[in-house]
């Protein structure tokens, strides 16, 4: 007999078919309709639309806002044939209310306490902008003494794809909604990869002095460690370990967690990017390309994407207006030609998130880039001197307060807010001059000694940054929370770009930077001003006369050394080195005279230019760049303004 006599059919059926055939058939056809029939059956959003479709039945919810069809919806998204669970989640089969609505992702406000509030009892409408000041104009308001403001307990507004417990993107919520395979998994498959997705920067920082010293954010609290992908949203107690061990008082796994979710609301997902809802497009706009607005948290608040790590920290802008810290400061020149950050920082090459760092003007200023590298101002970079001022936190003291409702070794009190001007220049690691806003921290109850810097030191000395700090040490004669850490923090500043400034504001002696500021914090004391200046000279980089200019009326409970060590520190930031800018004063003398005769030249063209051809006024606007960037080509405006203005009336000297 055969060994494979058993595939042999027992009787045929037709044309060689058997019932063990057949049967295998309907098994692997079920196989696969099955398992489709089943997902199709929960995927659908028929119970949302049966709901939120009825006009009536939302009114009658006292929920009107919440009334949509499932066209608006395609619409607004722009994403035919979606559903509502692609992006909710929930159960759409339902008809029960509570059954319908478990799991389902929605916007998340979160309160000055750090708990999810409900969204009805704060506010009954639609999350779409409203009211004047724009960097608050999602949030919810109420309307008091008539006009609308946001309610006090309303810290932030983050969207439905952040982890619930920790406040953090959730790779895992992406993966069901918008990386799902039929959605955009290649996107967020390399969003997880980046530094954006990662947070590679925040989360390599261990400890107040690890791996590369102090920093304004302070550690990674309890956050997942720094690794080449994303992987998930929780806690991690690694770091808060090795931070305990150097501190003089208690810091609980629950005083970690409260400071780490206020940092992670900070830090961007997909959604972050490309919601983005407003009047005209409805409350369910998408962009695929963001603009400005939305890399400055859409109006979201102070503390979320770039307002927390630009304007406040860095005290930048590029909007302007609200968009700063304090209010009203100039936009960028950029900004108002219409240019968004995505233009200056495109994709790179891990794709979505990895945004480019580093712009460079020559893509737009060749011939001003190009007259710049010959000219004596070579190793400085363009913001140097195009950018006047610089916002933001002017002091940052870390040091026992309520965080999230309950007592916390960590409040950061940085809510001194003010201006100081003009920026002081600074080498970076590779010798090009920047301008850098700079400004004193401390934080206390620190255990053992910590040794002054030897030098000014980059926390990337490789370049990925140029942002610079020096540690002064640790102090122990105040009468609370010793021992103090201090640092001199310096970053980096790259707008808004204006008009340059004068020679004289750098080649002097020393340069000198003006701090004022008013400290508006909930805790600590009442609103008080105050100022400092920043100094810098071939002896020091270092802040002088920093003092309260109106009293400062303490809080209940509240001592000096929690939030204003500075007044018992008032001499100890400095860095000791050469932060002068030298230059051979005749080579200086000869090149302002240069300047002074090119100014006199360019006030004649610009009162003429009104006159030009088109082909004169692109000649002109294309001299007169290069030119200011390199004063030695001065003849060419002055041969320019032979050729193209007409003879001057007696004693006219041609300045308007």
């Amino acid at each position: 007999m055969s060994k494979l006599s058993f595939l042999r059919p027992v009787f045929s059926v037709g044309e060689g078919l058997t019932p063990r055939f057949i049967a295998l058939a309907v098994l692997l056809g079920l196989a696969v309709i099955v398992p489709l029939a089943y997902r199709s059956m929960h995927n659908t959003s028929a119970g949302c639309v049966r709901c939120h479709g009825d006009k009536k039945l939302m009114e009658t919810q006292d929920v009107p806002h919440f009334y949509i069809t499932k066209e608006a919806v395609e619409k607004q998204s722009k994403h035919p044939d979606i559903e509502c669970r692609d992006c909710h989640l929930g159960n759409g089969r339902s008809n029960d209310k509570d059954t319908a609505h478990k799991g389902m992702l929605k916007a998340i406000l979160i309160s000055e306490d750090g708990t999810i509030l409900n969204r009805k009892e704060i506010f009954n409408g639609p999350i779409l902008p409203s009211g004047d000041n724009k960097i608050y104009e999602l949030l919810p308001k109420s309307t008091q003494d008539g006009q609308l403001t946001v309610p006090d307990e309303v810290r932030n507004l983050l969207w439905h794809d952040r982890n619930l417990e920790t406040f953090n993107f959730d790779p895992d919520i992406a993966k069901k909604t918008c990386g799902k395979s039929n959605c955009h998994p290649q996107e967020l498959h390399q969003f997880k990869k980046t530094i954006m997705g990662i947070n590679y920067r925040q989360r390599y920082m261990r400890t107040w002095t690890q791996p590369y010293g102090p920093h304004n954010c302070g550690p990674s609290f309890a956050d997942l460690p720094a690794t080449g992908e994303l992987t998930g949203a929780g806690f991690s107690y690694e770091n808060t370990s090795d931070i305990v061990k150097n501190l003089n008082t208690s810091f609980t796994h629950k005083q970690a967690e409260d400071k780490q979710k206020f940092c992670n609301v900070c830090h961007a997902g997909c959604l972050d990017c490309h919601y983005t809802p407003t009047q005209k497009g409805g409350v369910h706009s998408f962009t695929k390309t963001p603009k400005s607005e939305t890399c400055s948290g859409s109006g979201r608040g102070t503390s979320i994407c770039h307002p927390g790590a630009m304007q406040s920290r860095r005290g930048e802008t590029y909007i302007g207006g609200d968009y700063s810290v304090p209010p009203d400061m100039t936009p960028d020149v950029h900004y108002d030609k219409g240019i968004h950050c995505v233009d200056c920082h495109p994709t790179g090459e891990k794709g979505m998130g990895d945004m480019e760092r580093k712009a460079t003007c020559q893509d737009c200023h060749l011939e001003i880039e190009a007259a710049h590298a010959r000219s004596a101002h070579k190793t400085l970079d363009c913001p140097s001197c195009h950018i006047s001022e610089l916002r933001g936190y002017q002091i940052t003291i870390w040091g026992p307060g309520t965080v999230a409702g309950i007592p916390n070794p960590f409040k950061k009190y940085s809510l001194y807010y003010g201006i100081q001007s003009p920026p002081i220049i600074v080498k970076d690691q590779k010798g090009v001059w920047r301008p850098y806003k700079i400004w004193p921290h401390s934080v206390g109850n620190i255990k053992e000694d910590v040794p002054p810097s030897p030098a000014l030191m980059f926390h990337w000395p490789k370049g990925e940054t140029h942002d610079a700090y020096y540690i002064h040490g640790t102090f122990d004669n105040l009468s609370a929370n010793n021992k103090h850490l201090l640092w001199l923090q310096l970053d980096q500043a790259a707008h808004p770009f204006g008009k340059a400034r004068k020679c004289s504001s750098c080649h002097l002696d020393k340069q000198v930077s003006q701090s004022t500021w008013e400290f508006f914090d909930n805790y600590g004391a009442y609103p008080f001003n105050g100022q400092h200046s920043i100094i810098a000279d071939s002896e020091s980089l270092r802040v002088e006369s920093i003092q309260n200019t109106t009293p400062i009326e303490l809080m209940d409970g509240a001592k000096l050394e929690d939030f204003a060590s500075w007044l018992f520190l008032k001499d100890k930031w400095k860095v000791p080195g050469d932060f002068s800018i030298r230059a051979d004063k005749d080579k200086y003398n000869k090149l302002l005279t240069l300047s002074k005769r090119l100014e006199h030249g360019l006030a004649r063209l610009d009162n003429i230019s009104a006159s030009f051809t088109k082909a004169q006024l692109k000649r002109y606007k294309t001299l007169r760049g290069a030119v200011l960037h390199e004063e030695e080509r001065v003849v060419e405006i002055e041969d320019f303004l032979k050729d193209n203005s007409k003879p001057l009336a007696k004693g006219d000297n041609g300045i308007r």
